[in-house]
């Protein structure tokens, strides 16, 4: 009978190792009911844990449970922070929220004979913006690295400037502004440096100076335009979970510690849960081939332990599945392995499992050569990218393709 030993991933603990265990074994016994799979939790008695109680967390309550905390009242600069964090991903939001709200009330356009309409006025200054030295200085004391012409052509063309502009008010209008941020926004996000390294207020005067020169005079927003700006910024942002991740800190930590504070551990003193691993395999039953199924860095464990297995250890197959060994291989920070070594000639057959959306998951066979011992095999676990590293379990897919590799 083949045994598969199960060496899970980063940040497992009871009672989710022994869950994942029982899945391994209902999916594996569907394909080969001949297979038995034992247990290898090492994270229950070497992982990482707060050893002070979390004192190193702003704001980590010791001694009891964090209070979740949904949402906290939003302070105008909060807003403001927002607002940018949705420009930096899309300069023309903001244009895009504008054409939506349409003209406030009792703003509908009135037609003058030979005057032009407050939007195509908007679209001649923005054209006439190179030429003047204001917007020169400001531009260069912000974005010296972006061609000011450019910027301008790129945001003539955006659509959303366009709809936006067939809407804009004769007065009074926020699309000046609105206008200034989108223009400052794509320059910024296309600069040699990050946006981080830009000062706030070089980042702000241009938007002033930018403001001006389009003819708009007023800094404040129509409330109605503030609430649509102000909703679709803190959607974004809760999308991409910068913000809750500031203001739940604490709660977040708790849960996440294991998951990175297993991988720094293991990286530093990986040593004890190699042992622990090895101590495992040789506890193991009499007969049979062996199979170690390592997830995540239970993968990154197995190799380097393979790669110089102990006395009395013997494994006639490794399988990986969502690892990231091949990328530390090629990253020549593997433990056990310096990048260009390739697998030493006791190493066992490799079946490494990946799942695009895993994107913790990597290649295995170009990183070491196209070692012919080493098989890639790419499955669809049916998740988005944020269940996708711990889906393989629950694929059938997953262990159709393991049942092919086991040994007979």
């Amino acid at each position: 009978m083949v045994t598969v030993l199960f060496v899970h991933g980063t940040g497992v603990r009871e009672p989710s190792y022994t869950a994942a265990l029982e899945a391994v074994r209902t999916g594996l016994a569907r394909v080969r009911p001949d297979a038995r799979v034992e247990p290898c939790d090492w994270g229950s008695a070497l992982g990482s844990y707060l050893r002070a109680g979390g004192v190193s967390i702003p704001g980590y309550a010791t001694g009891g449970p964090v209070p979740a905390r949904d949402e906290e009242p939003v302070r105008e600069d909060d807003e403001d922070r927002l607002r940018w964090a949705m420009l930096y991903a899309d300069p023309y939001a903001e244009l895009g929220v504008h054409a939506l709200t349409g003209r406030p009330p009792g703003t509908a356009p009135t037609f003058v004979p030979g005057a032009a309409a407050p939007g195509d006025a908007l679209l001649d200054l923005i054209g006439r913006l190179p030429g003047s030295a204001a917007v020169r200085t400001a531009w260069d004391a912000a974005v010296p690295d972006v061609p000011l012409p450019e910027a301008v052509d790129a945001l003539l063309a955006a659509p959303p400037l366009r709809r936006a502009a067939a809407v804009a008010a004769p007065e009074g209008d926020a699309l000046p502004r609105l206008t200034a941020r989108a223009l400052t926004a794509w320059a910024l996000v296309r600069a040699e440096r990050p946006v981080g390294d830009v000062l706030v207020a070089a980042r702000d005067d241009l938007v002033d100076t930018l403001t001006a020169e389009l003819g708009g005079d007023v800094k404040g927003l129509s409330d109605a335009l503030v609430s649509a700006l102000g909703f679709s910024a803190r959607l974004f942002e809760r999308s991409i979970g910068s913000r809750l991740l500031v203001s739940r800190r604490a709660a977040l930590s708790g849960r996440s510690v294991g998951f990175f504070g297993d991988i720094v551990s293991y990286l530093a003193r990986g040593q004890a849960v190699r042992d622990h691993v090895a101590a495992t395999l040789r506890a193991l039953p009499d007969g049979g081939p062996v199979v170690v199924l390592g997830h995540s860095l239970g993968g990154i464990i197995a190799v380097d332990l393979l790669t110089a297995p102990p006395a009395g250890v013997s494994v006639d197959l490794l399988v990986t599945a969502g690892s990231q060994a091949p990328l530390l291989y090629e990253l020549d920070a593997l433990p056990s392995l310096p990048y260009g070594s390739g697998l030493p000639g006791a190493f066992p057959r490799w079946l490494n499992v990946y799942d695009r959306r895993d994107l913790l998951s990597y290649l295995a066979a170009g990183a070491f050569a196209h070692d012919p011992r080493i098989t890639d095999v790419e499955v669809d676990n049916r998740q988005p990218v944020s269940a996708a590293h711990s889906s393989y379990w629950a694929n059938d897919e997953f262990f159709r393709v393991l049942s092919t590799a086991l040994p007979g």
